[in-house]
């Protein structure tokens, strides 16, 4: 037997480490033990669980632990899935200007020799020569009544579709003057 004395310290020191080793080993299989022992009675229910889980959601696993780990791989789709769901595309707002769309009038069918400068000059003017006679002939305090001016525009509504020609264009404005007046009644509200 060799007597050398640093071999032996060597050896005693790899000896004292093993039992070390060993030692922590052992108290963690202890603490594994007792934190199953722990649910040890519901471990069937855990299993019974595990199968249910399996059949539904992941048949093609062949153990417990390849179950779990289908599941987790499919809860992070289907989190991922909700996260791209909840981000909307951002909203594209444009500040360029509409495109113009030429003004279809019934007047424009019907007399076609017009030109289109012309009519715009004439729809203006009557349109203000029109106004001016109702505003001089409106002799009684215009309502100021929401409600009120709410339903005479309903009512002007209706007979839009049972006029024609002047007549429509008179309820038209009619309809644009009621329209001012319930702009200014519903800011008076305010």
């Amino acid at each position: 037997m060799p007597t050398n004395k640093l071999w032996i310290e060597h050896t005693e020191r790899a000896a004292w480490d093993s039992v070390e080793a060993l030692r922590e080993r052992l108290l963690k299989a202890e603490s594994r033990l007792q934190a199953l022992a722990a649910g040890i009675d519901r471990l069937p229910q855990l299993l019974d669980v595990l199968d249910e889980a399996k059949q539904k959601y992941a048949p093609d696993a062949r153990a417990h632990d390849d179950v779990v780990a289908q599941l987790l791989a499919r809860i992070e789709q289907l989190q991922g899935e909700l996260d791209a769901a909840k981000t909307s595309a951002p909203a594209v707002v444009s500040f360029a200007a509409p495109l113009s769309r030429p003004r279809l009038d019934s007047e424009d069918l019907d007399e076609p020799s017009r030109s289109r400068g012309e009519d715009d000059d004439f729809d203006l003017s009557g349109f203000t020569q029109t106004m001016q006679r109702h505003v001089e002939n409106s002799d009684a305090e215009p309502a100021r009544d929401l409600e009120r001016l709410l339903s005479l525009a309903e009512l002007k509504l209706d007979d839009l579709t049972e006029l024609e020609g002047a007549a429509l264009r008179e309820a038209a404005l009619e309809l644009a003057i009621l329209s001012a007046r319930i702009y200014a009644a519903s800011r008076a509200h305010r």
